[in-house]
């Protein structure tokens, strides 16, 4: 759940397949679970307002090739955890980190943290 959050661009996961890249990103202060769906941006600009939060990433079936970069924008040591579908963590994202997740079809994994500046 969002207390504030924008989207920006398409808006949506073209219908061919959840492998291609939608346009733009999304963002976000959360006041609590946030569950994506293939509908999100694959951009996601994610504030854990306040505390740490969790992430659901969606069901892996049918989402062969789908994927996410989440950076989180906490201005304190706030966490994202990222989590499948059956509430395994798959990666935490800590303040000023992203992460890329990936779906193979029938498992999410994360291919690596970045850590970055936020100006």
């Amino acid at each position: 759940m969002a207390t504030s959050d924008t989207g920006y661009g398409q808006g949506k996961m073209p219908a061919l397949g959840a492998h291609l890249m939608s346009a733009g990103y999304y963002t976000a202060t959360l006041s609590g679970t946030l569950t994506l769906t293939m509908a999100y941006q694959n951009f996601l600009k994610l504030d854990p307002g306040g505390g740490n939060k969790t992430v659901n990433l969606p069901a892996e079936e049918g989402n062969s090739g789908a994927w996410f970069y989440i950076n989180n924008t906490a201005d304190a040591g706030e966490s994202l955890l990222v989590k499948d579908d059956g509430g395994s963590t798959i990666v935490t994202v800590s303040q000023n980190e992203a992460a890329i997740v990936v779906c193979d079809g029938s498992a999410w994994a994360h291919m690596g943290i970045i850590t970055i500046a936020l100006t």
